[in-house]
């Protein structure tokens, strides 16, 4: 096909595997399907919230769902450390749930969880097991972390808080070592998964933080639908290390939705999530190509995999209109019935396809424009 290598899938073909692996390749989609329904529990649907008033203690557009009236406190430290206020309260709650007391097996300490040494040095005497100490602490220390590896992020402010999470979670030195977020499992899913919380969970207009965006511009007016209605989410953007798939198709350049117990047959209907106009196709892994239809930005769509198109080449769709059938065609062979969608730069041109480097991450996208599909 033109424009490189077929859409990254969810599975690799059956069909594809040796004999003696069918075995190892059943364990495998069993063992990707567990990892697939904790991913989703993480990667909530975004709710904009119409209430500014209550524990949070937040102003419009900022922050919500702060617990203990510990608001204010999450925002002054936020400034601190000059991070997003929902990337802090994303990180408090992961690291401690919120609770005062508490305490890890190697020993850190409250609702930062401060390890007795740094608490020395940061904790200006206060107690640890108190928020009203602990986090202002925290907003301290997190800012002496930026500074560290701000020279490695230049003037991307979206790297440096993804560096500043990555410094927390595996020290600055290894952030330095890297030049990046070092390649770690842990560490990355742990920049990760704050960011998508911070976005799903803190966010009160469901906007992507700074560290969270995948473009770093104005997304137009207006709300879109989500590609594929019923549909869940299945598989997120990314690298990744599936066995049995080519080299190429590891990085992941879509998210992934499907029906559920579709199974390999045909899904639901995939229809256009804001105003389109279709611009080509790329049938050997059932894609529709498309182009915003309207004012700015005018990103790029793909929708992939569809047993069946409903449209031709130079139709202008609105919001909702059909596109085509859920289904399983892919240059891999067969695989599960699902929706792999794809978003492109605003750049891009009419007619685009994966890995030309106009991919950029779905998700915080289709969050902030109340698209995601419900959990």
């Amino acid at each position: 096909m033109a424009g490189g290598k077929a859409i990254g899938c969810g599975i690799a073909a059956l069909t594809l595997a040796p004999i003696g692996a069918v075995v190892a390749m059943t364990m495998l989609v069993a063992g990707i399907a567990e990892d697939e329904e904790a991913d989703q529990l993480e990667r909530a649907s975004c709710t904009v919230s119409e209430d500014t008033s209550g524990d949070a203690g937040a102003t419009p557009g900022t922050l919500q769902a702060v617990p203990n009236e510990w608001g204010p406190l999450v925002e002054a430290a936020a400034k601190e450390a000059g991070l997003p206020a929902s990337v802090v309260a994303a990180q408090l709650n992961q690291e401690s749930g919120w609770n005062e007391n508490a305490t890890s097996s190697v020993g850190a300490q409250g609702v930062a969880q401060f390890m007795p040494a740094t608490w020395a040095a940061y904790g200006n005497g206060g107690d640890p097991f108190s928020a009203k100490d602990a986090i202002p602490a925290y907003g301290r220390y997190m800012a002496t972390l930026k500074s560290q590896v701000q020279p490695i992020a230049g003037s991307d402010a979206n790297l440096l808080v993804q560096l500043t999470l990555a410094a927390y979670n595996a020290g600055p030195g290894a952030v330095q070592q890297y030049k990046g977020i070092p390649p770690y499992q842990e560490t990355q899913k742990y920049v990760s998964s704050i960011l998508d919380s911070a976005q799903s969970g803190f966010s009160m207009d469901c906007k992507a933080p700074a560290g969270g965006k995948s473009w770093d511009g104005d997304l137009g007016d207006g709300e879109w639908t989500t590609p594929l209605p019923g549909g869940v989410f299945t598989s997120g953007y990314g690298k990744r290390n599936v066995p049995y798939l080519p080299v190429w198709a590891q990085d992941h350049v879509g998210v992934d939705i499907s029906t559920p117990g579709a199974g390999f047959g045909n899904g639901g209907p995939v229809v256009a999530p804001t105003d389109l106009r279709i611009t080509g196709f790329n049938d050997k892994d059932g894609c529709v190509i498309a182009k915003e239809d309207g004012d700015d930005p005018d990103f790029g769509f793909a929708f992939c995999h569809l047993n069946a198109y409903s449209v031709k080449a130079g139709d202008k769709l609105q919001r909702g209109d059909i596109i085509g059938t859920e289904g399983n065609k892919a240059d891999l062979g067969s695989v599960p019935t699902h929706l792999h969608f794809e978003i492109y730069t605003p750049e891009a041109p009419g007619v685009t396809y994966p890995y030309e480097g106009f991919n950029i991450d779905p998700e915080p996208i289709l969050k902030e424009k109340g698209a995601w599909p419900a959990s």
